[in-house]
């Protein structure tokens, strides 16, 4: 491609950053429809590191730029607007710069409905079970209503942390992270999602025991993808339960993020049926 005074750049920026597959995944959508674009990866370490970076992204005029972690929640105070959702979740993964100034999205939670229901997993109504207390699961639960979903319990290890995530929410529940709770709760769950590292490529941590899955017929998402497959997913697929990995998510939420920086309109499934295959590559690759 050529590079020229009017080629859009877009970014993504976090620590670690080195394993993110957000250039190779952006910049294949450039390649693959022409566009005068391109993704550059970015480390910022700190919150002094951040405020820099915004205010190099705003004067250089970036079309916009991802945040992983951990800088989802320190950049809200610098940016001049958030959206609904943004601010519902109290959290950022999304800037759009225009005309020098920085506005902040959320586009996790959308990605991942996406690609649930695109999978064939029923949203409306639904009872969904969500393991773990972390950033995702929070914006997650935020926005379950939204979806027309009718219920969803919390399992974390430390309970108070699932209970602060349901406070105020009427079709919210936190339970305690048992083996008892673990198995009714599946039992009775149209949905259960994986928020949590365990079985995370890196960490030595997985489910000691999965047979709550046993009595269930739910739709199984692990928001993990690497491995492609978790000790999680591969028990439910034997099973034969419905899964998807994380890798879904990732790549939903990241075409919404595309739109967002070029006002461009994309065929999402044409996108997604793409990318999914060459992601999973890439990733089998390293």
């Amino acid at each position: 491609m050529e590079i020229n005074t009017e080629t859009k750049i877009m970014a993504v920026i976090g620590d670690p950053i080195d394993h993110s597959l957000s250039p190779f995944m952006h910049n294949h959508i450039i390649a693959e429809n022409g566009y005068n674009a391109v993704y550059f990866p970015f480390r910022v370490q700190t919150e002094e590191g951040l405020k820099r970076f915004l205010r190099s992204a705003e004067i250089l005029n970036f079309a916009g730029f991802n945040i992983t972690m951990p800088h989802k929640q320190n950049i809200i105070p610098l940016l001049d607007g958030i959206d609904s959702e943004a601010e519902a979740y109290g959290a950022v993964n999304t800037v759009k710069i225009r005309d020098g100034k920085a506005y902040g999205y959320n586009t996790d939670v959308r990605g991942l409905f996406w690609a649930l229901k695109e999978n064939g997993a029923k949203l409306s109504g639904s009872r969904v079970m969500v393991i773990g207390a972390g950033g995702v699961a929070a914006s997650l639960i935020r926005g379950a209503s939204a979806a027309g979903i009718r219920s969803i319990t919390v399992l974390n290890r430390t309970l108070k942390k699932a209970e602060q995530l349901c406070e105020g929410l009427n079709y919210a529940q936190a339970m305690a992270q048992t083996p008892e709770n673990m198995r009714s709760t599946a039992a009775s769950s149209d949905l259960i999602i994986n928020c949590t590292s365990l079985g995370m490529s890196g960490t030595e941590h997985d489910f000691s025991d999965l047979s709550f899955l046993d009595e269930t017929d739910a739709f199984l998402c692990d928001l993990i993808y690497n491995p492609w497959e978790t000790n999680f997913l591969r028990y439910g697929r034997e099973r034969g339960l419905t899964t998807i990995n994380g890798m879904s998510m990732l790549i939903c939420q990241g075409l919404i993020s595309f739109e967002i920086f070029t006002d461009e309109k994309l065929d999402m499934r044409r996108e997604y049926d793409r990318l999914l295959p060459l992601c999973e590559a890439r990733l089998k690759k390293k």
